[in-house]
């Protein structure tokens, strides 16, 4: 029989590995905890511009824009979190942010699926608007979440769906 230490620390390091081999992810440490964010497709470098899942830290500098033919339905964002941490709010930016020509010209994620590693999950509607969105989850202690693309708008020169923010405030909840 395994110990409940060898069970706990296998699940942990199956809770922290993307979801398939294929994802391309970013690590950064923030305050409260290492994190990764891994997303299932970028789109290729454009005229000195690239989209992978680094550029998905609510800058306007960039956007991550998924690399899969049409409006990217089914792609998803995860963002892992080591240790777990004690999240209620995720912040989404649905759209290439820099300017608003940008934000036009490209699709703009409409309707997501909200998943946590806890079973949580929910069909969202976020707004057309260039700015961040919150969207709020049950209060609990996640490995991970993740946005999968269900429906997108359309960008006015280009299929491929973009966006600039997807992190948790982990300050929010920070003190308990």
């Amino acid at each position: 029989m395994q110990s409940p230490f060898v069970v706990a620390a296998f699940a942990a390091a199956l809770a922290a590995l993307p979801a398939c081999a294929e994802e391309t992810c970013h690590a950064f440490e923030s305050q409260f905890a290492k994190e990764r964010i891994c997303v299932t497709s970028v789109l290729a470098p454009q005229a000195g511009n690239t989209y992978g899942p680094d550029r998905l830290m609510g800058t306007t500098d960039g956007a991550w824009c998924e690399g899969v033919a049409g409006p990217g339905i089914g792609q998803s964002v995860t963002l892992h979190h080591d240790p777990r941490q004690l999240v209620r709010t995720i912040r989404v930016t649905a759209g290439y942010a820099k300017s608003d020509e940008a934000y036009r010209n490209n699709g703009r994620v409409k309707t997501a699926l909200i998943e946590t590693d806890r079973g949580y999950k929910k069909t969202v509607t976020l707004e057309d608007v260039r700015e961040s969105q919150k969207i709020i989850i049950p209060k609990a202690r996640i490995a991970w979440v993740r946005l999968t693309i269900v429906e997108g708008f359309p960008g006015a020169r280009g299929s491929d769906t973009c966006m600039s923010e997807f992190l948790t405030d982990l300050e929010e909840l920070a003190n308990e």
